[in-house]
């Protein structure tokens, strides 16, 4: 009975795996430092696919990359390639002087120069 228990887990955690939105990688062009907030500026190339993947309904194509490695940003126009998740409430507080537009915010799980 354990056996069967345990093989039951560990198939359904196999099939959750390959469902989690942060092994897909998505495509991006870095625009330097978001003005607003600080963080990293982003366009994403896909604006549908990172909508579906972060569970979003807007399906906006500009993105604040939380954790994003400031090496990978700095320069205007870089190619990446992001694995991406929703930000979690603690990441999602942060304060914007409100003098730009507000964009949504995406938490970078990893990245690499495409």
């Amino acid at each position: 009975m354990k056996k069967a228990t345990l093989l039951l887990l560990l198939t359904f955690t196999v099939g959750c795996e390959k469902n989690d939105p942060a092994t897909e990688e998505v495509e991006v062009q870095t625009q330097g430092r978001n003005l607003d907030c600080g963080f990293a500026q982003i366009t994403v190339k896909d604006p549908a696919k990172v909508a579906q993947l972060l569970g979003a309904s807007t399906q906006s194509s500009t993105y604040l990359a939380l954790k994003l490695d400031t090496t990978l940003w700095v320069r205007k126009n870089q190619l990446l390639l992001l694995r991406i998740r929703r930000p979690t409430s603690e990441e999602a507080t942060f304060f914007c002087t409100a003098l730009g537009p507000a964009y949504p915010a995406l938490t970078v799980v990893s990245a690499r120069v495409k």
